[in-house]
Formats: C-alpha cells, sequence, structure tokens
C-alpha cells in the first residue's frame, strides 16, 4: 500500500476529480486526491466504487474493508469514513449521489431502505463480471451524457439512465440481502412503517403529527428515529416525497398548477407556490419547464 487518500466533504466537486462529469445531483468520478494525513468524514448522500484493479483499503463506521478487482463499496448516508490507502496500481470508477438526489430516485419502498440497512452492515459485495460488465456500461453512458452540457435533456437522460441503473442492480442487492439477512431494530421497524404510510398517501400529508399519530409516538421521537436509521428528520423526508408527487404531475400531466394545488391539499396556489419554490428553487411553472427539458 503507497498513498493516502482523503475522502473529505465527498461531495464537493475540488474532491470528487473531474468536475465535467457532474451536475451538482450526481458526480462520477475516477480518481481521488493524496493527502499527508488521513481525514474522517460523514457522508451526506451516497457513493459507490468498483474497485477495478488493485486494492483499496478503507474504514467505514471504524470497520475496516480491503476492496479488490469486481469489489463494490456502497457509502449510504451518515456512514463515517476514514483513512483510506491505495495500493500504486489502484483503479476504480465511482458514482456519487446526493441526499436530495437519492431521495428521488431510489426506490420508495419499504425494501429499499432495507438495503440501506443491510449496506450499513456490509458496505462490500463482490460483483460478478456480468454485474461489473453491466456497470461499466452505464457509467459510460452517465459519464457521456454529464459530459454533453450542450444537451437541454441532459438532466432528464441522466435521470432516466439512473433509474434503469438502480433496477439493473437492484436484484443483485435483493439477492446479497436475502444471503445476511438480520433483525431489524425498533427504530428501523418504526422507520419502515413510516415509510410504508408515507409512499402510499395520496395527498400526503405535511405535517410530522400525523404519521407520529399513526405510529402512536410523538413527533420528537419520529423525527429521532428518521434521523438516526434515514439520515434527516421526519419532515425534510416527508418534503423529498411531496416534491416527487409534485414534480410527477408538473412533468406528466397537463393540469394548471392550480389543480396540482388542489390535488396535493395545499390551502391555496399562494402557499403551494411558496412551497415549490423553498424546497426546489423554482417556481411551479420553472419547474415544470425544467422537468420537461425546455429551461432556458
Amino acid at each position: 500500500m503507497s498513498n493516502d487518500i482523503r475522502l473529505k466533504d465527498i461531495n464537493a466537486t475540488d474532491v470528487l476529480g473531474n468536475i465535467d462529469y457532474g451536475d451538482g445531483r450526481i458526480y462520477l468520478f475516477d480518481e481521488l486526491y493524496s493527502v499527508e494525513r488521513p481525514e474522517y468524514v460523514r457522508l451526506d448522500g451516497i457513493v459507490v466504487i468498483l474497485c477495478v484493479e488493485g486494492e483499496l483499503t478503507l474504514s467505514i463506521d471504524h470497520q475496516v474493508f480491503a476492496a479488490h478487482r469486481n469489489d463494490i463499496i456502497i457509502g449510504v448516508p451518515e456512514a463515517v469514513v476514514g483513512k483510506a490507502e491505495a495500493s500504486p496500481d489502484f483503479k476504480f470508477r465511482g458514482i456519487f449521489m446526493s441526499l436530495e438526489y437519492a431521495f428521488r430516485m431510489l426506490p420508495v419502498s419499504v425494501r429499499s431502505w432495507n438495503f440501506k440497512i443491510f449496506f450499513d452492515k456490509n458496505p462490500k459485495i463482490s460483483l460478478s463480471e456480468g454485474a461489473v460488465g453491466t456497470f461499466n456500461l452505464y457509467y459510460w453512458l452517465l459519464k457521456t451524457k454529464l459530459a454533453d452540457k450542450q444537451n437541454p435533456y441532459r438532466a432528464n437522460i441522466v435521470d432516466a439512465l439512473m433509474q434503469a441503473f438502480v433496477f439493473e442492480f437492484r436484484s443483485t442487492f435483493e439477492r446479497f440481502a436475502r444471503l445476511n439477512p438480520r433483525p431489524l431494530s425498533s427504530a428501523e421497524n418504526i422507520f419502515g412503517d413510516f415509510l410504508d404510510i408515507l409512499s402510499s398517501a395520496h395527498p400526503k400529508p405535511r405535517n410530522v403529527a400525523y404519521y407520529a399519530d399513526r405510529l402512536s409516538i410523538t413527533p420528537k421521537y419520529l423525527s429521532v428515529v428518521c434521523k438516526k436509521v434515514g439520515g434527516k428528520n421526519a419532515s425534510k423526508i416527508i418534503d423529498a416525497y411531496v416534491v416527487k408527487d409534485i414534480e410527477t404531475l408538473l412533468k406528466s400531466s397537463r393540469r394548471s398548477v392550480k389543480e396540482i394545488s388542489n390535488e396535493l391539499a395545499f390551502p391555496n396556489t399562494s402557499f403551494f407556490g411558496r412551497y415549490v419554490k423553498k424546497n426546489t428553487g423554482c417556481t411551479p411553472n420553472e419547474l415544470r419547464r425544467k422537468l420537461n427539458g425546455m429551461e432556458q
């Protein structure tokens, strides 16, 4: 082993290498900077590293893992990544998704959060040659599309590729999770029940108290559970799911902003507009144009 590698502020473009392959929500990277001393960082998104050649050793939540050719390392939100060392011949391909983007792109079922729980304890798995080939294919496609900054539909194409990528590997991850089951803690069960209620509700109530009441716990305790298991407090998770419903309706229907506001149980269009602006940085009409690739 030779190089010490810093995994610091893993969402920052100055650490992720070539910023041509990122758009603020997702980054692709294949080099990390060497530094004189290790540093610890708490991930605020999901990072996936495929070892192509050589060896990578790093600590995740104070456990040391060694990755070799065809091994994949998955760091989930709130995981603490420590010192990383790479062999001189180490080569890799990495993908980082911000927490907000992961909430939008990953399946919203309770099972998908069992994946998070699984990877908390099993961050390294070995892929077959076929799975590695599939990973490399999507990596190349994503890299090509992220670099195409002149394409007005770039974000839509990247989203579609990421959704396909997730479903390609979901069966692989399900197989590993089945082979390595473990009982869920009380907090994990509560979190799963919360997501079950949230994902199935339409329209989704936006107050934490509604879900806490359904779960027979206090709103404060629900937020503690969500922060511990899911990396965000309850209100932030609710907002992420509500925004996903808003984006779906704005993109896939011709209904007016007022009709969508009514369907999602907002008191009026003004409140709806402020909510969308606060959570997306766009007005509803701006967001609709952006989602349909018509932004200026």
